[in-house]
């Protein structure tokens, strides 16, 4: 063989060591990129799975359509968590349906016979509720109400939450997650909370057009229809309750008396009972007095009352309201109470009270209190009464240098009172003897003699225990008389009645569904 068929055999039966070693270093570089490539779509998987893990995308997720609009699963669980908080513990519905909040709603049964759970109802009030503050907010805009509005309101919103946050140990967001689901974010919390506020700007302006609306005819003609008229008068009646004697269902010795006696027993107490209110009803109706037939039989102070009255058919107990309602004037009637006993009443008259409710402006200085351990209120010290004393002792000697108005008034209330938001001027409208405001206030609103342009001082304690209230001095300005308390009642119902049905007018016009990324709420 030649040299140089030999160089050609050589040449032809395998790389030279040279092609030999960059075919390795290719190989070398093809396995780095491959793993390389790998090591990247393993960190992409992770980031994504720690992302999903974190709910950026449920988050983010459309969970409901509102009018057009677009709900994230945050944003709908903003209205969720609010419908469960107010279930729980804003109400004993909970309570009585027997739901338990450390029970998964989605595991607990709303409404039996649609085979609803609690999670299907929250978010159903969730999705109704969207809609109406949606609907409200975008009525609030069109009518000319602007974010500036609002701006204090919201700060103090938020100020709010922000200091309940660090009450409990949390920081703003970790509290709004906590209590508004996990996908919740500091600024869909404060979005939705302007729409709640502009919301209230246009349901309260829709009230308030209602309220002073109705004239006098509309409240009489609401007066006569039907039985309108037993709710808004005035009934005086008097009443006897003869209760059967306690039966012993156990001897000396504690063992069970003999089932069969007890209940003869108790039938013979209730048979001597309702003898009873037999005889005082032929007493009443032979010219008897009540006072001497409780003495009589020897009744508690509660068992009887002379005289008694009550605004409002509802106000009546239910034992005896229908029959007290058929009777006529000076007529008495025996009405059974089950096996618990029997009433005696007297209806004596009814009438439609026509008595002015009373306007006044005030002027609050607080005196400084704190809460002991247990969140009860701790009474003032003597130097926080007396800085409140010297407060109002100072506004009413401005007062009094002033030209003594009711304008003049009500300008220093907007400016030093302690109470009220600095734009009504101190003004309580319509106060009745009956409502629920501090007794000294009332007091001093209907002490006899009391005219228009009076004023005054009272002080207010809270109660000794109490959890909530205030303490301080009220500088009281008497504006004068409006319109009788059944006139206040008959505005309020038929506001509510005409706002129910704008309302539905208006939230129609936003139609509503759910849409996927709601399934991720509420478990």
């Amino acid at each position: 063989m030649s040299a140089s068929r030999e160089k050609k055999q050589r040449q032809g039966s395998g790389p030279s060591e040279k092609a030999l070693q960059a075919q390795q270093q290719a190989a070398r570089k093809r396995k780095t990129i491959t793993y390389t490539v790998i090591g990247v779509v393993a960190a992409v998987l992770v980031a994504a799975l720690l992302i999903w893990n974190s709910g950026f995308f449920q988050a983010r997720a459309t969970a409901a359509t509102v009018g057009g609009t677009n709900l994230t699963a945050a944003e709908l669980s903003y209205y969720y968590y609010n419908a469960r908080y107010n279930y729980f513990y804003g109400s004993y519905m909970a309570m009585l349906n027997g739901h338990d909040a450390s029970t998964p709603d989605d595991e607990q049964i709303y409404n039996q016979e649609e085979n609803k759970t609690l999670r299907d109802y929250f978010l159903e009030t969730a999705l109704s509720t969207a809609q109406r503050t949606q609907a409200l907010a975008d009525e609030a805009l069109k009518n000319g109400h602007t974010d500036a509005e609002i701006k204090d309101d919201l700060s103090a919103y938020i100020s709010n939450t922000k200091s309940s946050a660090a009450a409990s140990g949390y920081g703003y967001a970790a509290y709004l997650r906590a209590s508004l689901g996990s996908y919740m974010s500091a600024g869909v919390y404060e979005k939705l909370l302007r729409l709640d506020l502009l919301a209230s700007l246009a349901s309260d302006d829709k009230q308030t057009q209602l309220n002073e609306g109705y004239t006098e005819d509309d409240l009489k003609a609401y007066y006569d229809k039907d039985d309108n008229a037993d709710t808004l008068d005035t009934f005086e009646y008097s009443y006897l309750y003869f209760t059967p004697e306690t039966v012993e269902t156990k001897d000396k010795d504690g063992n069970d008396i003999d089932e069969e006696k007890v209940n003869a027993e108790k039938e013979l107490a209730l048979t001597k009972a309702k003898a009873q209110a037999d005889e005082a009803l032929e007493a009443l109706k032979d010219g008897g007095k009540l006072a001497d037939l409780a003495k009589k039989y020897d009744l508690a102070d509660n068992a009887y009352a002379d005289h008694a009255t009550a605004v409002g058919s509802g106000s009546l107990n239910s034992v005896f309201q229908e029959k007290l309602l058929t009777l006529k004037e000076g007529e008495s009637a025996l009405v059974e109470n089950g096996e618990s006993g029997y009433y005696v009443i007297t209806f004596h008259s009814r009438h439609l009270e026509d008595a002015p409710t009373k306007d006044v402006r005030h002027i609050l200085a607080r005196a400084e209190t704190t809460t002991d351990t247990d969140g009860k209120l701790v009474a003032p010290t003597d130097e926080a009464w007396a800085a409140a004393k010297e407060k109002i002792d100072a506004i009413a000697a401005e007062y009094e240098a002033g030209d003594k108005t009711e304008d003049s008034f009500a300008k220093l209330a907007n400016e030093k009172s302690d109470d009220g938001d600095g734009t009504t001027g101190g003004l309580y409208s319509k106060i009745d003897p009956s409502d629920r405001y501090v007794p000294e206030f009332l007091d001093w609103i209907f002490e006899d003699g009391r005219k228009p342009g009076d004023t005054g001082i009272v002080q207010h304690s809270a109660e000794e225990g109490a959890t909530s209230g205030y303490n301080g001095y009220h500088f009281m300005y008497l504006v004068g008389d409006n319109e009788p308390l059944w006139m206040r009642t008959v505005r309020s119902t038929l506001t509510s009645q005409d706002y129910n049905t704008w309302l539905e007018g208006l939230v129609g016009n936003y139609e509503t569904s759910l849409a996927d990324g709601a399934n991720s709420i509420g478990k």
